[in-house]
């Protein structure tokens, strides 16, 4: 964990810290400091009454990452559908992502790392000498240190003020992430995974278009090929504080409207939700078959997939150039 002193920053004054082990703490310029007890830098204040974020954060702390006696999260017995057939497919879909990582390096940031819940998705840090775990849950990131150990530094941040220096991360993955946060907080979020970016870095980002216009298409598809009952392809979730984190995506035009000071290019991570394939696909040769055609067309297409589906897989890169490199929220034109 030496290293970790190395590539953090004061959330509040943006300057560097310094790591006091004895006393678990990091202090900063003006005086604010902050914990580092079991190796988690922590970052965050406690959930107020007026955290637009109190929902997500709540769910997490409080039972998200808790797991059955099968060994599954909580969240992923939410979100994800765990019968053979759609689980072979959406691991599929994360394989699919790792390409991007391949080249490896010294940092990669897991942005919302939570505790690294599929093995599909450690694959991605393979790599690099160090992967940095951000995350608002702490009992997420001490399940994600038993998985990786000296191989990780742990930090519970802010996503739309990250506690990490500008320029010192080589790659950085966010997965199913940034959508939890309220709308007016996203655009920061994506600036700040930018500007972390050493030049010449990859961000890979899955998002969630509101609204898209393919998944109402597969789903015509599924009804003839698979009969069933025609249903309503993946409604989006009712936020409720009790049992889920909230859930805020926004269209594919309000991100080509943003005035991003980086270029991007759109993959696609899945074109459909977890209720297409809890409804519409059979855990049997039929589903097994519509899913490979699925998967085959999101490689042929996945610009289109990543715009007109319901996952996308943004992909945003730092220049080399460093004129271009610099933290200025200036037009690099829409993609």
């Amino acid at each position: 964990m030496a290293d970790i002193a190395e590539i953090v920053r004061c959330p509040s004054t943006h300057g560097p810290l310094t790591l006091d082990r004895t006393m678990e703490k990091f202090g900063s310029q003006n005086g604010t400091a902050y914990s580092f007890g079991d190796n988690i830098g922590r970052f965050l204040a406690p959930v107020a009454a007026n955290d637009g974020n109190r929902s997500t954060r709540a769910f997490y702390e409080e039972g998200g990452w808790a797991t059955d006696s099968d060994g599954l999260y909580e969240d992923t017995k939410k979100f994800v559908d765990t019968r053979p057939t759609s689980l072979r497919f959406t691991r599929a879909c994360m394989e699919r992502l790792q390409k991007y990582f391949s080249k490896g390096g010294q940092y990669l940031l897991d942005a919302g790392s939570g505790p690294i819940a599929h093995k599909e998705l450690l694959g991605y840090g393979d790599n690099f000498d160090k992967r940095v775990c951000l995350d608002l849950s702490v009992p997420a990131l001490h399940e994600a240190q038993r998985k990786l150990g000296d191989r990780g530094i742990y930090l519970q941040g802010d996503l739309t003020n990250l506690p990490i220096q500008s320029n010192v991360i080589d790659a950085v993955m966010s997965y199913h992430v940034i959508y939890q946060l309220p709308p007016d907080l996203q655009a920061a979020a994506f600036r700040e995974l930018w500007r972390v970016l050493k030049p010449g870095g990859v961000a890979v980002i899955v998002y969630w278009w509101a609204e898209p216009k393919l998944p109402w298409r597969v789903q015509r598809v599924a009804n003839m090929l698979l009969g069933g009952k025609k249903q309503q392809p993946d409604p989006e979730p009712q936020t409720n504080p009790a049992n889920v984190p909230d859930h805020n995506p926004l269209s594919f035009e309000w991100f080509r409207s943003q005035d991003w000071p980086f270029p991007y290019k759109l993959d696609t991570y899945r074109v459909v939700g977890n209720s297409f394939l809890q409804n519409s696909v059979p855990d049997d040769w039929r589903g097994a078959a519509f899913l490979r055609l699925l998967m085959t067309f999101q490689r042929l297409a996945p610009a289109y997939c990543g715009k007109h589906g319901l996952m996308p897989a943004i992909v945003v890169k730092k220049a080399h150039t460093p004129e271009l490199s610099r933290y200025v929220p200036v037009a690099m034109g829409k993609r």
